[in-house]
């Protein structure tokens, strides 16, 4: 208790509560921005911060971190862009909302979920830290290709009434998630000669592409404004009060993504449409699902907001990433002279728990920044279309373009703009597609290194009760709809005869 309080009072000194409010608007810019992201957002600021007290430079990017996730839900919300790959589920139900003119309902339940979510996961990672880094360690090759197999399956639910469009588009992801090198042989495959697809189809690029210049094509057909209304219903309060209408689905999407964030490489993509898969399946109402349920709002920023910080347990207590912008973060802890490891918590105690406070204090400033000015972005949904347009292609393109300044992103970008018009008009979705490109390399990589340590033996995928429980997890979500279906016909019909 006496470390707690220390590494609290610590956390409120004048220096590093400026870290964290500066370092947490600088992160909610990075996140609004299609393409840049959290891990290029602290890449950017860290050599800014070289030169400042460990504690203090640390505090700063991990606010940058926390907040750009927060940053990306505005856009998925207000423009139908995930300002990062971990809202792309958000996009689902939140721009529908948009739409109907409850944009600010829905930026207050991500208000929300980003301060409950976070808390909670914030939380666990102070306390559990050790007990979720020794679960994770249960997880070998196998587990691993099969929890990304299990997300892949989520796809057959979340494209309602299209399952086999979501596979198909989930197949051209894998299919295009195979372009660079092998990340087993070595060989390089299917780049045609192009030397910029060496290491495989830039995500970030592809993202804007799919999503930014898309919604700009689908937008640029009426001079409308987002808000199909012309008004706004509700606002941000109302979102943040409806938040707590849905005790069940907090605690359910808080634990799966505190589940996932430990779990090295899964990330918080497969994290959000993992709990928008459960929502749906234990809602009263699951056909209103991609329509504007605040819901399928909830879900997936809590869970990617719980996720964040388990991200962090394994980085910290076992120097394993959970994501990228994990790894960046970590590659950041050990150039500020903090070496991750179970010793970190003893050698470095002061810097980690200031840290572990000051990620507490972020909630604090998400709240204030979500209450007070959201209902200004709310507007935009209002803002007419012949503006929003070259406004979304403009900085979505600058963006695109500054990861590597090369203006063959900007092309690849323009491409995956056509590609996701042309699958919106003919009802096949671009978010398969984006699962597959995410999560291709993580099954390759694993089934690969499964096969080599039972030397090609398949029974490795179903040794263990983990795999089981994968499998059947995966099973199920597969035919989810097909057996609801089903099973709603058999209900109907013995009611009939009763």
């Amino acid at each position: 208790m006496e470390l707690f309080f220390n590494s609290f009072m610590h956390a409120l000194q004048w220096q590093n509560l400026l870290a964290l409010v500066t370092g947490g608007l600088y992160g909610i810019i990075v996140g609004v921005l299609p393409g840049i992201g959290s891990a290029v957002g602290m890449a950017l600021a860290l050599p800014l911060t070289l030169r400042w007290d460990p504690t203090t430079a640390l505090i700063f990017l991990c606010a940058s971190y926390k907040l750009s996730g927060y940053g990306g839900s505005l856009t998925s919300i207000l423009i139908n862009t995930p300002g990062e790959t971990a809202n792309a589920a958000t996009v689902l139900d939140g721009f529908p909302m948009c739409e109907k003119g409850e944009g600010g309902i829905a930026l207050g339940a991500s208000c929300a979920s980003a301060v409950v979510g976070g808390l909670i996961g914030t939380v666990c990672l102070i306390f559990f830290s050790p007990v979720l880094a020794r679960f994770a360690l249960h997880f070998d090759a196998a587990e691993y290709c099969l929890v990304a197999i299990f997300a892949m399956t989520v796809i057959a639910t979340v494209i309602e009434g299209a399952v086999v469009k979501g596979l198909i588009s989930a197949g051209l992801g894998l299919m295009l998630a195979s372009v660079g090198f092998d990340g087993v042989s070595g060989n390089l495959r299917f780049n045609f000669g192009m030397d910029f697809l060496a290491d495989g189809v830039p995500l970030i690029q592809a993202l804007v592409g799919l999503f930014a210049i898309t919604q700009a094509l689908e937008l640029a057909e009426s001079a409308e404004a987002i808000s199909k209304l012309g008004e706004l219903k509700g606002g941000v309060w109302e979102g943040f009060k409806r938040y707590f209408h849905y005790p069940w689905n907090i605690i359910r999407s808080s634990a799966i993504g505190l589940f996932v964030g430990v779990l090295p490489a899964v990330g918080q993509t497969a994290s959000g449409f993992l709990a928008y898969m459960e929502a749906m399946r234990e809602s009263k109402h699951p056909e209103t699902f991609g329509k504007g349920d605040i819901e399928g709002v909830i879900a997936p920023e809590t869970a990617n907001n719980a996720c964040m910080p388990g991200d962090l347990v394994c980085t910290i207590s076992l120097g394993v990433p959970g994501s990228v912008g994990a790894a960046v973060f970590l590659g950041i802890m050990i150039i500020f002279g903090i070496p991750p490891g179970p010793m970190a918590f003893t050698e470095k105690a002061d810097v980690i728990y200031t840290l572990f406070m000051s990620l507490m204090l972020a909630h604090v400033l998400i709240l204030i920044i979500g209450i007070t000015s959201f209902k200004y972005f709310a507007r935009v949904s209002l803002v007419p279309n012949v503006i929003i347009v070259p406004s979304i292609i403009a900085v979505s393109l600058i963006g695109s373009f500054a990861i590597r300044n090369m203006m063959i992103d900007v092309v690849l970008s323009i491409a995956f703009g056509f590609l996701g018009y042309v699958l919106n008009k003919t009802k096949f979705s671009p978010i398969p597609l984006l699962i597959g490109l995410v999560l291709g390399d993580m099954i390759e990589k694993n089934f690969h290194r499964a096969l080599l340590m039972s030397e090609g033996s398949l029974s490795i995928f179903y040794a263990s009760t983990i795999d089981k429980i994968l499998i059947v997890l995966s099973i199920f979500s597969l035919f989810n709809t097909y057996i609801t279906r089903f099973a709603g016909r058999f209900w109907r019909a013995a009611r009939g005869k009763m």
